[in-house]
């Protein structure tokens, strides 16, 4: 497998993030996409940050494996054309918007279960 170098690796996330809705784009090559951008912009993660070394290492090692096996399952030519595509347009603005409604669903699970361990007090 190609190793991605570190310059090329917003334009690929941009591309992945691009492709994500075409119908030449495999369905499992979605799923993987969604789950890595949903994991990178959540607030929550799997182990959290706090906790020495392992809370930076699930994040060192679980999205750059959701981003290698959505890479790998894609068609090549689907991934270039996009990567070309990546690199005219700016993604700054959907990616806040995407942030934006990653934080309010986060906000509104962490209310619900504040009242709901409220009820049981």
């Amino acid at each position: 497998m190609k190793l991605i170098k570190v310059k090329d690796l917003n334009r690929t996330i941009a591309a992945l993030y691009l492709a994500r809705k075409d119908k030449r784009v495999p369905k499992k090559s979605k799923i993987l996409i969604s789950v890595a951008i949903g994991y990178v912009l959540s607030p929550i993660d799997l182990i959290p940050d706090f906790i020495p070394i392992i809370g930076q290492l699930d994040d060192l090692i679980i999205v750059p494996a959701l981003i290698a096996l959505a890479i790998k399952s894609m068609p090549k030519d689907v991934l270039e054309h996009y990567r070309l595509k990546a690199e005219q347009i700016n993604l700054k603005k959907s990616f806040g918007i995407i942030t934006l409604f990653i934080t309010f669903f986060w906000s509104l699970v962490a209310i619900w279960l504040i009242k709901f361990i409220m009820k049981l007090l």
